[in-house]
């Protein structure tokens, strides 16, 4: 009942503030190359927001009669489930319970839903190095799109695909060692035909390249995280679009895990682009002081371990045993890749020696000849 009670609090909380989805291992807002083990089940939550005093900065004369200035926030809220359905392959449903608009009261509830498919734990190199391929699309659920202070969103339906490699200073341990991702991604927005501003019509296909790298110093209770990310537009949208230009952050996080079950993530997000940009409609954010992508974010997140059922039943020897036999059938699984590098080590010396045998013969049979030819 404890465990449910903290789910359901942290549910009532991402309703207010939220962050694009990220399921299966993975830091904030990087990806890692592993994949949940078969029947692993785990809910996340993530809650960012952007506040900010909206005053009027230009010519005092052109200042509206009935200006007042105000604090301008903005939020998100997201939710996700991640499942391992068998080995090397994950599933994940992600939703954006809400997203301020900044039109009016206007918002989205819900705002879209995520589903990624992640293919990926693929092993090289000693085990020192994993790789991952994730596959996701898009579909947009709210009656408002195309919004400042966020990424971009069409109103349709959007998908792509994400590369992800990682390395691992300890391949043996690799949740108690440093390690690095990497991911590289694809994004179509899906957006030509559609009316994306009032009644004006979207003329291209606006696509993505997407980059993050992140970086994970874990200790007993804390692990201590680094990422930067950030997107790159291979076809522009249409200058009606608020959020037309690439951005890039840096972003500081902390993740406690409290429990076997439950952690804790407190970031920040920090823009490293720059504050230029080139929609027209992004005027009226200027004269107001405001940027189109957000100047921070803070970041704030909860994640629980669902399934396996019965783990929080078992005492502390079961689990330590578990945990145990776990790590025998890993590093079973090392000695065995190991003996067979061996074996086809000692089957290249073994050619080696019968080459070089041969060679020798060969050259004894030139000689023989020689002298029978003499």
């Amino acid at each position: 009942m404890k465990k449910l009670g903290y789910i359901i609090l942290f549910l009532i909380t991402a309703s207010a503030y939220g962050q694009l989805p990220n399921g299966s291992y993975s830091l904030i807002h990087t990806q890692t190359a592993r994949t949940y083990e078969p029947g692993r089940l785990e809910l996340k939550m993530n809650m960012n927001f952007y506040t900010k005093l909206a005053d009027y900065i230009n010519d005092p004369s052109l200042k509206p009669a009935d200006y007042n200035a105000l604090n301008m926030w903005v939020s998100q809220g997201n939710i996700n489930l991640t499942y391992g359905i068998v080995n090397h392959l994950d599933f994940t449903l992600a939703t954006m319970i809400y997203q301020s608009t900044q039109t009016g009261d206007k918002y989205n509830l819900p705002d879209n839903v995520t589903l990624m498919m992640k293919l990926g734990n693929y092993a090289f190199a000693k085990r020192m190095f994993m790789a991952s391929a994730i596959l996701s699309t898009k579909f947009f659920t709210g009656n408002y799109w195309n919004y400042p202070f966020a990424q971009y969103q069409s109103g349709g339906l959007e998908y792509g695909l994400t590369g992800a490699l990682t390395y691992f200073s300890d391949p043996y341990l690799p949740e108690r060692a440093l390690s690095v991702s990497l991911n590289l991604g694809w994004w179509n927005h899906n957006d030509a035909g559609r009316e994306v501003y009032g009644k004006q019509t979207a003329s291209v296909n606006a696509t993505e390249f997407q980059y993050g790298v992140g970086l994970v110093y874990p200790t007993e209770k804390f692990d201590f995280i680094l990422e930067m990310n950030g997107m790159t537009y291979l076809t522009q949208p249409d200058s009606f679009v608020y959020s037309r230009d690439d951005w890039m952050y840096v972003s500081p996080a902390i993740r406690y895990k409290a429990l076997p079950w439950m952690s804790i993530d407190l970031g920040v997000d920090i823009r490293l682009s720059s504050g230029d940009f080139s929609s027209y409609r992004a005027e009226d954010l200027v004269n107001r002081d405001l940027p189109v992508y957000s100047t921070w974010k803070v970041q704030l997140g909860a994640n629980f371990k669902i399934l396996p059922m019965g783990v929080t039943g078992k005492t502390a020897s079961e689990r330590e045993r578990e945990v145990f036999n776990k790590r025998v059938d890993y590093f079973q699984n090392i000695i065995k890749e190991r003996d067979e590098s061996e074996n086809i080590q000692q089957e290249l010396d073994k050619l080696k020696e019968e080459r070089k045998q041969a060679e020798e013969e060969l050259e004894e049979l030139k000689q023989i000849l020689q002298e029978e030819g003499n």
